[in-house]
């Protein structure tokens, strides 16, 4: 293998500082790499948290909806705050029915009654 020579015009070429024009360009090169970092470190995590977000929307969504019309019952339970083992549990088709029942046994129990709702099916107490 052979070598050919070197001059000093080639030799001064590498050893050149490239010409990055006037301080216009640099400044736009400069906002450039800064625009890029706010992209990669800000931006992307936002759409993908944003992503997850609407990925579980539909999540709930369709089990909200799976729930309703394929009539699946709604379990609603109310636990006494300082005895969790007399918990008083029914079953309940309808999300409608569901809310219907809570505000009926809610009112239930602030008058002091045994909720004893028309509309559900009474679950007997686990242990």
């Amino acid at each position: 293998m052979r070598l050919g020579k070197v001059r000093a015009g080639d030799a001064a070429e590498v050893l050149a500082i490239p010409d990055f024009g006037g301080l216009d360009d640099i400044g736009a090169a400069i906002f450039m790499v800064a625009a890029v970092f706010v992209v990669a470190i800000v931006v992307v995590p936002l759409l993908l948290f944003g992503i997850e977000l609407i990925a579980l929307a539909l999540v709930v969504a369709a089990s909200i909806a799976g729930r309703t019309f394929l009539g699946r019952p709604w379990v609603v339970q109310a636990t006494p705050s300082d005895d969790s083992a007399r918990a008083l549990t029914w079953r309940v088709v309808g999300w409608r029915r569901s809310a219907h029942l809570i505000a009926e046994v809610a009112a239930a129990l602030e008058t002091g009654l045994d909720p004893a709702p028309a509309e559900a099916t009474e679950l007997p107490p686990t242990a």
